[in-house]
């Protein structure tokens, strides 16, 4: 295996990847809070958002949990227009809470994130305002999530409105009842609670027990990096936005025994002997820190895998390829499209990876990511068997990862 990964392209490829520069410019940018605006009302409407929102008894479950955290009061005012993704009782039922006695309940912290989150201050976004392109539009909600050194405005949660489909959506959740014009803003009743975020990527994967091998494959890949060069580093940077596409424990385990068998052969090891010691060995994740293995799969090609399931997209201001997207489900294609990665950051024109979601109604039921290589290398590009998301749309603060059960390969 070791002559295979040396003389090939990919290997070329993968050692470029090692020096990828990913310098990050702000893609989460602090936004403005509410801009005021001067009266009369930006709708034909005499009722202001919080006024519909205390009569109308299908948003109690709202009206109950804004009150008992000091919220509702400012979506009143006149000076100030408002987007409200707003959740019905049926919509709080739906993500399970059946009653105002169990939302009374709940942490007062817990509802004023899911209320906070739910408020866009400072404009009247309507669904035809939203922007159809991939992935999504970033807009700041009321939630402020702490201050950033050297940033003078704090740093706001964001949430993420999209046309998919011809679907409305904020974030994965679909919007039910779009434009509903108060005199201070826009309501868009959704079908669940658009919970926000509470972790760093980093923290959110570091946590996951079956991606323990993907953490230990960032480690390896981050050897001789330094600042946000390191992988490790971008994903507890909180002020961008990523998609990771992290392969469970068992891919790495066939992945690692491919590589670790492949290379004992070349050493002369008879067949029965390299697959017993490749099996033992790949066992665990330590494998990545085994020098009796540096060889296999040196940190360079660790890093050129690694960075091959982060999507990326070129930066507005600078054209840099960068990981700057967050992608739910919902905002890939129903029909297979190619999607950038950081590997096109020092080799402009790979392909990137190819991915398919399959929905039932607005809801994706399936994805699928297929990697230009196959393993062991030489087949047809993207002839290999697609990755399924195992596990989709885990969100996080500065972007969203999904659990895939097959590593994917660059070359």
């Amino acid at each position: 295996m070791k002559n295979i990964i040396t003389n090939s392209k990919a290997f070329q490829i993968l050692v470029a990847i090692v020096s990828i520069n990913l310098f990050i410019s702000s893609c989460n940018k602090p936004l403005p809070q509410a801009t005021p605006i001067d009266y009369p009302p930006v709708n034909n409407s005499t009722t202001s958002i919080a006024d519909v929102i205390s009569s109308d008894t299908s948003y109690s479950f709202f009206a109950a949990a804004a009150t008992k955290t000091g919220q509702l009061a400012q979506l009143s005012a006149d000076s100030t227009e408002y987007t409200v993704f707003l959740p019905t009782n049926n919509a709080f039922r739906a993500s399970g809470i059946p009653s105002i006695d169990v939302l009374n309940a709940l942490p007062v912290q817990m509802l004023a994130g899911i209320v906070g989150y739910s408020i866009i201050p400072g404009r009247q976004f309507l669904s035809t305002g939203i922007s159809s392109a991939f992935p999504n539009e970033q807009l700041p909600t009321t939630i402020t999530a702490g201050q950033l050194p050297g940033v003078p405005l704090p740093f706001k949660l964001t949430t993420f409105p999209s046309i998919s489909n011809g679907i409305f959506y904020d974030n994965t959740i679909p919007v039910t009842k779009p434009d509903i014009k108060m005199k201070n803003g826009v309501i868009h009743e959704v079908a669940a609670i658009v919970a926000p975020p509470s972790q760093t990527l980093k923290q959110a994967i570091y946590s996951n027990p079956d991606l323990t091998y993907f953490k230990a494959a960032i480690a390896r890949a981050d050897s001789g990096q330094v600042g946000l060069n390191r992988l490790d580093s971008l994903l507890g940077y909180a002020v961008t936005n990523m998609t990771v596409l992290a392969p469970d424990n068992a891919a790495f385990q066939t992945m690692m025994f491919g590589f670790i068998y492949s290379y004992l052969a070349q050493q002369g090891y008879d067949p029965a002997s390299a697959s017993l010691l490749a099996n033992t060995l790949a066992s665990g994740p330590v494998v990545f820190n085994n020098p009796v293995l540096y060889n296999a799969l040196p940190a360079s090609t660790v890093r050129g895998i690694i960075v091959y399931h982060f999507l990326a997209s070129p930066n507005p201001n600078t054209g840099a390829i960068e990981p700057n997207i967050r992608t739910f489900s919902n905002n890939f294609s129903s029909t297979p499209t190619f999607y950038k990665t950081l590997v096109n950051s020092v080799y402009s024109t790979h392909p990137g990876i190819l991915a398919n979601a399959t929905f039932t109604g607005p809801f994706v039921t399936d994805l699928k990511f297929t990697g230009v290589g196959t393993f062991p290398p030489g087949g047809a590009p993207f002839s290999g068997a697609p990755a399924t998301a195992t596990s989709m749309d885990n969100h996080a603060v500065n972007g969203v990862y999904y659990v895939i059960d097959k590593v994917l390969f660059p070359q």
